[in-house]
């Protein structure tokens, strides 16, 4: 099967903190041979550990480089000065190991061969229920790569029909818009197969997957993913590239991810700092062939460092920053410098967050800010504020001062555990040099990027051309 697209060959296990620069020849793809002829059920074992080995790879990068470029963190090594030459500077070569980062490619056509092999799995291998609840799994896992694609490129937009015909052209790239809109559906289909899929996986799922292990639990997972695309589609037009923020909301997409949010596992009442935390989580081993946390680091030596505005820009007695990030010795590179650095992952094993509880709440505060019901947003960003932060409620007032409130505690909650900071204010119209909770600030002498660029191996499989398709959904 020819590989449609040439950005397939960074494959699926390109670990999070490499500053490798990719190489062009098919490393890593998944051969079709392994999975088109499927005659065991450890066939689809090895399946689904594989999507999720994919989307582990690049987990740790988005919240790396998120994180970098919303100004929350830097990574320091003396022999790799891009990370902030790059990241905090007015461009990225596609080339390099941060421009082709964060393309998911190789764990989307791993999705896609999956799912033809188990439709074409004899009924003496997997039963209906089977294949059901495989195909809910492998589609909810590739809309997630989708996603994570689209959040890094935005406006630069990401192929979509990567399945339909391996041997002719190469798929269109398509508009953020389209992207998403192909994401919510993908993440429906998935549930509609999901419902019909029994009561188990034929597959047994890592202990980060503990209570989403099953068809029914693992669709409250699915429909918190569709609801975080949909809070994308609401704000898709809200601050386009070099305009003023106060565009049109979907109000459509808004009650769509709000009613997603109901059929998750959101919990609104949570009370305890490990109750926010709930949700899939990606695991780590040091068994061999397994891999660790590429996040954790020794806070004494490592170059992944917090940035002090983190600490300057808080709020007194936040309990947040206490408790994740810690003083230490001073490293400087390239222009920038700091002696704090994260706690996050005291160890090598440490799980990486997918989607937590907390996340759940935020969008939920998100949809309510979006609807103009500022007195429940305010309050859910309240809650998580004393429950997480420990700190009395915020009063605001007005629509300006509310979301505000919420980007702030959304910040400190999800330090150094998602990119949603940079997400956040790109969607909202605070990617500019204004310092918080006007915009993010200037770093380095340099506003932050709007995104990452599409990978140099894309741009040359296409020859040089990236005009995107006709757009049905801005």
């Amino acid at each position: 099967m020819r590989i449609r697209l040439l950005a397939l060959a960074l494959g699926v296990s390109v670990v999070a903190a490499s500053c490798k620069d990719a190489t062009r020849p098919d490393l890593n793809n998944p051969s079709v041979s392994d999975y088109s002829n499927i005659t065991d059920l450890s066939q689809v074992q090895a399946l689904a550990a594989g999507v999720l080995i994919g989307d582990r790879g690049t987990i740790g990068g988005e919240i790396e480089r998120g994180e970098i470029i919303g100004r929350d963190a830097y990574n320091l090594p003396v022999a790799e000065p891009r990370f902030v030459t790059e990241l905090l500077g007015p461009s990225i070569d596609p080339g390099g190991f941060n421009g082709t980062a964060g393309w998911p490619f190789g764990t989307i056509r791993l999705a896609n061969i999956g799912i033809d092999g188990v439709a074409a799995a004899p009924t003496s291998v997997m039963t209906d229920e089977q294949k059901a609840a495989t195909t809910g799994f492998l589609r909810t896992l590739k809309a997630l790569s989708f996603l994570r694609a689209i959040e890094m490129r935005d406006t630069a937009g990401a192929p979509i029909n990567v399945d339909v015909d391996p041997t002719g052209p190469l798929a269109p790239m398509a508009c953020k818009g389209d992207v998403l809109a192909y994401t919510a559906a993908l993440l429906d289909s998935a549930a509609t197969d999901l419902a019909a899929g029994g009561s188990a996986f034929p597959f047994t799922l890592p202990p980060g997957f503990s209570g989403f292990d099953d068809p029914a639990s693992f669709t409250t997972f699915n429909r918190g993913l569709a609801a975080k695309v949909q809070v994308y589609l609401a704000f898709r037009d809200y601050a386009p590239p070099g305009g003023s923020p106060g565009g049109p909301i979907d109000a459509a997409a808004l009650s769509a991810a709000e009613a997603d949010l109901n059929a998750s596992f959101m919990d609104t009442t949570a009370s305890s700092i490990a109750a926010l935390d709930v949700g899939p989580q990606h695991s780590y081993s040091t068994a061999s062939g397994d891999a660790t946390n590429a996040l954790f680091a020794d806070p004494a030596s490592t170059d992944f460092r917090t940035n002090p505005r983190v600490v300057t820009e808080a709020d007194p007695g936040d309990a947040r920053v206490a408790r994740k990030v810690v003083k230490t010795s001073n490293i400087s590179l390239a222009g920038v410098s700091s002696d704090w650095t994260f706690t996050i992952y005291p160890t090598p094993t440490t799980p990486t967050p997918i989607l937590s509880n907390k996340e759940l709440i935020f969008l939920k505060a998100e949809v309510e800010w979006g609807m103009g019901q500022l007195v429940p947003a305010l309050a859910l960003a309240n809650h998580i504020r004393g429950v997480d932060g420990g700190l009395a409620p915020k009063v605001a007032v007005g629509a300006a001062a509310v979301l505000n409130q919420i980007l702030y505690e959304k910040r400190y909650s999800l330090l150094w555990e998602t990119g949603d900071r940079w997400f956040d204010s790109r969607m909202f119209g605070k990617l500019n040099g204004s310092n918080p909770p006007a915009g993010l600030g200037i770093e380095n002498g340099n506003p932050p990027l709007w995104n990452m660029p599409i990978p140099q191996p894309e741009i040359d499989a296409r020859g040089g051309d990236l005009t995107k398709q006709s757009c049905t959904v801005n």
